[in-house]
């Protein structure tokens, strides 16, 4: 029963009564006592509450008790309201003590995790997968955020154990991209250092200067021969070869990333918001989607095959 039938039938209550108020409307009182009913707040009206519960008690009026859920620690239905916070009603279990928003639960399961993790590593936006799997935003963000910095880390990790090999050869390139907004004074250029060493992708985000080449540097395996194109920071490497014929595979790679992460592509609306989730979205397209490229085997990109390998099955 909605609240306008509600109002009509305690309307003709009143009047099957002959209670007369003398100061408001039977319909003003009929609406009130029935949106007291349905739990719904009427302020428009200015019915003192002292009218309000004398006619409560003359038609022995009981009002609606909201639907509330079962504590999630222990299972107890004594629960009791406890304010709101955000637009969100919290409840208070009376046995246990927990207090708890009753909003549904939207937990995942592990199928639905790694499926969110492909097609956000597929260029879908975040969302794009919120429409696609019926999640909130928030949950589809949280997730892919999580994954990306444990993503982040054990790729960390692994690169510092990968430093003991020895590897024949180094493409050295980076890549533009911008955070904050698309366009205006308050966008910020980031650009991001790849270096493919046997194959294997490494990468920093930073400026364009020395500084964020030498952590790149310093985070490299040794190599035998280093090709860069002729930018001038590139001229501290030993072994240096210059030539834009040497670096397709890291423009290769460079186009890898754009094509499989939205928020690198130029020009669209995915604007990265932040270099901390750029790190972790590029960290995520490495370990989702392990590529080496080289053609040739060598013991570098077999362990990294292998590490990458191990980080996934532990991701989710």
């Amino acid at each position: 029963m909605n609240l306008v039938a509600l109002a009509q039938l305690i309307l003709l209550v009143l009047r099957n009564l002959n209670l007369k108020p003398r100061k408001h409307r039977p319909e003003e009182i009929a609406f009130a006592l029935a949106a007291y009913v349905m739990g719904v707040q009427v302020t428009k009206l200015k019915i003192p509450p002292s009218t309000l519960y004398y006619y409560i008690k003359k038609l022995g009026i009981k009002r609606r008790k909201d639907a509330r859920p079962r504590c999630p620690s222990c299972n107890s239905d004594r629960v009791v309201r406890n304010g709101s916070s955000r637009g969100k009603s919290k409840y208070r279990c009376k046995v246990c003590g927990r207090t708890f928003y009753g909003t549904a639960s939207h937990r995942m399961s592990r199928e639905q995790r790694e499926r969110i993790l492909k097609e956000y590593t597929n260029r879908m936006s975040l969302r794009g997968i919120s429409k696609v799997e019926g999640r909130p935003l928030t949950t589809v963000y949280s997730l892919v955020k999580r994954a990306g910095l444990k993503a982040y880390v054990n790729l960390l990790i692994l690169q510092a154990q990968l430093k003991a090999f020895r590897a024949k050869f180094a493409v050295l390139d980076e890549s533009w991209t911008y955070v904050h907004v698309r366009r205006g004074p308050r966008r910020q250029n980031l650009w991001i250092w790849n270096a493919l060493v046997d194959g294997v992708p490494f990468f920093v985000t930073g400026d364009r200067d020395y500084n964020t080449f030498r952590f790149l540097w310093s985070s490299l395996p040794k190599c035998e021969v280093h090709y860069t194109d002729a930018y001038s920071i590139y001229q501290v490497l030993d072994h240096h070869v210059v030539g834009k014929k040497y670096t397709h595979t890291a423009e290769s790679y460079n186009s890898f990333c754009r094509s499989h992460l939205a928020r690198l592509a130029r020009d669209t609306k995915a604007v990265n918001r932040s270099r901390g989730m750029t790190d972790y979205s590029l960290a995520l397209l490495n370990v989702m989607n392990p590529h080496v490229f080289s053609d040739e085997e060598t013991p570098l990109n077999l362990a990294y095959l292998r590490g990458v390998q191990h980080i996934r099955e532990h991701l989710i």
